[in-house]
């Protein structure tokens, strides 16, 4: 794997582990809970989240939007705790392997997402970490501010 892929893969593992274990603090029932009328429930965001990797990834790959509408049908996990571990899990992996798969080549190559963002893969790759970084801070905020929950999660090394 190249060098600059495998330190942010390396963050990306702890960063889908640390939601993983926040997840852990939470039950079914909380996942109905909506902190905002405005926003996602608790379960709507981790269905989100859940997909983020290979859905940041297929859209770096020059996915279109009718593929990408496809995706969110086929990929949407059940609305529990189990199915939405278990599809943050798989869609992860799916990130990591096709990431380690590309050569320097691959990783600089452009694409133009069908909403017109232009960036490298490797850049595609930065931005799917900020993404999942940033729903896992909301995540974050809402079990500490709403639930008032301390979930004593280690979220950075």
């Amino acid at each position: 794997m190249n060098p600059y892929c495998k330190g942010i893969i390396q963050q990306m593992d702890l960063a889908v582990d640390s939601v993983i274990k926040l997840m852990d603090t939470l039950s079914d029932e909380d996942l109905l809970n909506k902190p905002n009328a405005e926003k996602w429930s608790i379960g709507e965001l981790l269905a989100h989240m859940s997909v983020i990797c290979k859905a940041d990834f297929l859209i770096g790959l020059g996915a279109s939007e009718e593929e990408m509408d496809q995706y969110y049908v086929e990929a949407a996990p059940q609305m529990s705790l189990a199915s939405i571990a278990s599809t943050l899990r798989g869609n992860y992996a799916y990130l990591r392997n096709g990431i380690a798969e590309m050569e320097e080549k691959d990783l600089l190559q452009v694409t133009t997402s069908f909403f017109g963002a232009v960036h490298s893969r490797y850049e595609w790759l930065l931005d799917t970490q900020a993404h999942f970084y940033h729903h896992r801070g909301q995540l974050h905020a809402i079990l500490v501010h709403v639930l008032k929950r301390e979930p004593n999660v280690q979220l950075f090394e």
